[in-house]
């Protein structure tokens, strides 16, 4: 009978058997963030109200004053505490740890180097759903998709970074109308409000930076595992022809970086022995179909939970920074071969990178660890690059 009695009470300090629980609105103090987007850099205001959201407040709209000569960029991705129900057991993780999640740590880091800006690769919230009345309750004050777990999961351990730099958000598909975008609205290139009405596809923002553009596109509704259906290929191709076209017909040479949440290339450990395994190919089959694959020089994206560098002959270098807090990927060691380099060795290889433009295709890549010490240094020229562990 104690037994029962003591699951009871769980359940119901945890709100029975919602997966999204109510708790009692967060205070904070008002804050900014600033946000880039190819207007130039929004200045946004969000204020603690009694609702079940705070409000949001558009301020400066300042053009983009930043050089792409010696430019200097912090990228970080998939920041989350992942807290999902399975079909076949769960993946939690423990929010209150810092190791088992790091993101606080990994923003003091951030923080703490010299950049001009900031891009978050996407995926932002993970706090979905814990239902193990033993285990939750331990791991986090908040589930779900409302604003405290948002306010948990990023807008609060961000405060660091909001108050130092711009930054470039990309779209994850956490972000996706079937899941946290009522969160999403203020970090939009449509400067919503929070819970504001879904848009599956977000335009593409084009960020200009002299010869350097930034283009930020929304592929967080993209099937990257299944078979697409015709009536998806068309859409996904008109929308990549229409960019290919745009960057066809530039009258000046730029360098081109294309910059999504899911990567167009890229590697998953196999579940069975961590060796890295191909991901499907859709993405990459519609972006040659539309040309679109020979006007790109780089490939940013997450998504997948690890750090990665892929280098492959007559293709743009695909990077992708997706380590920076949630339940990692790990390729059981580090990689360095003609298919792929990878840092992420086991379940603690958290890390963000640090861009620095040296010239025209020209890069000093590094990837960083918790403490800001350099685990892989690269050198970039063209499509061609070169890495040290170190």
């Amino acid at each position: 009978m104690k037994n029962i009695c003591t699951v009871l009470a769980l359940l119901t300090w945890w709100g029975g058997c919602q997966t999204s629980p109510k708790f009692s609105q967060n205070t904070f103090e008002n804050f900014q963030i600033q946000k880039i987007s190819e207007k130039g850099i929004q200045t946004i205001e969000i204020s603690s109200t009694r609702g079940e959201w705070p409000t949001t407040k558009n301020l400066t709209l300042t053009p983009i004053s930043i050089s792409g000569k010696n430019l200097k960029i912090a990228i970080l991705g998939d920041t989350g505490c992942r807290l999902k129900d399975l079909k076949k057991g769960s993946n939690y993780q423990d929010c209150h740890s810092p190791i088992e999640w790091p993101y606080v740590q990994a923003v003091q880091a951030i923080a703490n180097e010299n950049f001009d800006f900031a891009i978050h690769t996407g995926d932002y919230h993970y706090r979905e759903q814990c239902t193990d009345p033993s285990i939750c309750p331990q791991y986090t004050q908040s589930i779900g998709y409302g604003w405290p777990a948002w306010w948990d999961d990023f807008y609060g351990p961000s405060q660091p970074l909001f108050k130092k730099t711009p930054i470039l958000f990309v779209r994850g598909n956490h972000e996706d109308c079937n899941r946290a975008y009522s969160g999403w609205g203020p970090l939009s290139v449509l400067d919503k409000k929070f819970q504001d009405r879904c848009d599956e596809i977000e335009p593409y923002q084009w960020i200009e930076m002299g010869d350097l553009v930034l283009i930020n596109f929304d592929d967080s509704a993209f099937d990257d595992k299944g078979t697409i259906t015709q009536l998806d290929r068309e859409k996904w191709l008109m929308l990549l022809k229409q960019l290919q076209m745009r960057i066809a017909g530039l009258q000046k040479k730029k360098e081109i970086w294309f910059i999504a949440h899911k990567p167009v290339i890229g590697f998953a450990p196999n579940k069975t022995d961590a060796e890295p395994h191909e991901i499907p190919t859709n993405l990459i089959e519609i972006m040659s179909e539309s040309g679109l694959l020979e006007e790109i020089d780089y490939f940013l994206a997450g998504h997948i939970h690890n750090q990665q560098i892929i280098a492959q002959p007559a293709k743009p270098i695909q990077v992708i920074v997706g380590h920076t807090g949630t339940a990692l990927a790990p390729f059981g060691r580090r990689i360095m071969n003609q298919k792929l380099t990878s840092t992420t060795e086991n379940k603690y290889s958290f890390g963000y990178a640090v861009f620095q433009r040296l010239g025209f295709k020209k890069w000093h890549w590094q990837f960083k660890n918790l403490k800001g010490e350099t685990n892989l240094d690269c050198s970039v020229i063209g499509r061609k690059v070169d890495c040290e562990f170190k």
